[in-house]
């Protein structure tokens, strides 16, 4: 199915090569925007998710119906929160 970025709740994200400097609102990207960067992807490591952090966004694996929603529990139940949402907000929106 695809790869899902993480990105830490309050921290800037710089614009990413792929996206558009500029775009006419119909333009996002869905990520995961998290509480603690670094406990959750310790965490979804140890629950066996495929995890890459070598990018500008570390991105985890989604590649079957249902996963999102794994990887949502998974932090919830380990006391981290975590929300899905647009990670566009820095490009400008004309």
């Amino acid at each position: 199915m695809g790869w899902l970025p993480i990105m830490e709740k309050g921290k800037p994200v710089a614009c990413h090569r792929d996206w558009p400097l500029f775009y006419m609102n119909d333009f996002s990207r869905l990520g995961l925007v998290v509480s603690n960067l670094t406990r959750v992807l310790a965490q979804l490591r140890t629950d066996g998710f495929t995890v890459i952090d070598d990018s500008d966004l570390p991105l985890v694996e989604i590649s079957q119906l249902g996963q999102l929603a794994g990887v949502v529990q998974s932090l919830t139940r380990s006391g981290l929160s975590c929300e899905v949402s647009d990670l566009v907000s820095c490009a400008y929106q004309g």
